[in-house]
């Protein structure tokens, strides 16, 4: 009973895994095609990837208790080919979503410093200027405040705060940007292997293990045997 519980448990979770997979192997062939009917073909393709890539290992450990090596060792060649694809097509789904965040984000605090900047230089500019000078800065001082403003409403986040963290506690002995990459390859193959082995993981626990036949001497009592 408890077996069959945490069985289909895996299996949820696999399936999660594999949702996953294929959503992001689309979005990114997706964005490789310059028609609609490219994207729809780059994107069926990274899905068929990873459906093949769940089926495989059952394909494999089928060929091998036929005994058919050669089945199975093709089996292997079409699995590298496509667990290959369908990593790289994540680890493009990753990068491009990661970067363009922290992208983002670091240009909004561009401007906040920018910004701050040149409301810091108004002001002091005004305290020395002249009286006809004064209403002209003002009134670019207020439009700064305005725009300051605007942006600090936005909430200005870091442009990566995870990789920054990793950064600082390596001492400085990783980049930022390369712990970012770092991170990227990691989402990319967690969620590869664990689409790709979990499902055959989960379900290769389910059939019952068939107990080994007893010899005759081992299947009498204990009283019963002779004694030689």
């Amino acid at each position: 009973m408890k077996r069959g519980i945490i069985t289909g448990l895996g299996a949820i979770v696999s399936l999660g895994f594999l949702a996953a997979s294929a959503v992001a192997n689309y979005l990114f062939g997706a964005s490789l095609g310059r028609t609609p009917h490219d994207e729809m073909l780059y994107g069926a393709v990274g899905v068929l990837a990873v459906a093949m890539n769940a089926l495989a290992p059952f394909y494999i450990s089928w060929s091998l208790e036929a005994k058919r090596r050669t089945t199975a060792g093709g089996i292997v060649v079409l699995w590298a080919l496509c667990l290959a694809y369908s990593t790289t097509s994540a680890l493009g789904f990753a990068a491009q979503n990661r970067e363009d965040v922290a992208t983002s984000r670091q240009l909004s605090q561009d401007a906040y410093a920018d910004i701050r900047r040149e409301l810091l230089d108004l002001e002091t500019r005004h305290k020395s200027a002249i009286p006809k000078d004064r209403a002209r800065l003002e009134k670019r001082i207020d439009d700064a405040r305005v725009r300051l403003a605007a942006v600090r409403n936005n909430n200005p986040a870091p442009a990566d705060a995870q990789s920054q963290f990793l950064s600082s506690l390596a001492f400085g002995w990783l980049d930022a940007r390369h712990v970012r990459m770092a991170l990227v390859a990691l989402f990319a193959i967690m969620v590869e292997m664990c689409a790709t082995l979990g499902l055959f993981a989960a379900l290769s626990h389910s059939r019952s293990v068939t107990p080994r036949p007893r010899s005759p001497e081992q299947s009498l009592p204990a009283h019963g045997k002779k004694a030689w």
